[in-house]
């Protein structure tokens, strides 16, 4: 590379603590050696954050990003989600849930499957089966 590129993208990456995000969660600034940073950007695949929480951050010319959301020590790594061509995976050795504020699907190690929800509705174009024993309808 030549001189001039390498000094365009010659920037560091820093450890820093979060002291700002908005509504959604997402970070706009943080705290290095208790000095407040403006946040410009943030990987699309950074959680949201909470104050507190630490982060490493990319200084580019334009400002600082944040690439990553650094787990907490009590916490596990994030779960791995597998795209093969179009079919996503989300494997968990205990259970896997998608909720919301008022409804939830789990599936769970054992093959027990629970839907919750205020309306829940299957529209199928060919047959729809129910198979096991007994079937209860209330």
């Amino acid at each position: 590379m030549s001189a001039h590129i390498q000094s365009i993208f010659k920037h560091d990456q820093h450890l820093a603590t979060v002291s700002g995000i908005d509504s959604f969660g997402r970070i706009k600034a943080v705290v290095i050696n208790d000095i407040e940073y403006s946040i410009v950007a943030q990987g699309a695949h950074v959680s949201t954050a909470e104050i507190g929480a630490n982060v490493l951050l990319a200084h580019t010319g334009q400002g600082f990003i944040v690439t990553a959301l650094l787990a907490q020590p009590d916490q596990a790594p994030a779960a791995q989600i597998n795209n093969a061509q179009g079919h996503i995976v989300i494997a968990a050795q205990q259970s896997v849930s998608l909720q919301t504020a008022k409804g939830s699907i789990e599936v769970f190690a054992d093959g027990t499957i629970v839907l919750e929800g205020q309306d829940i509705t299957a529209n199928s174009e060919q047959d729809l089966t129910l198979a096991g024993w007994p079937i209860r309808l209330n």
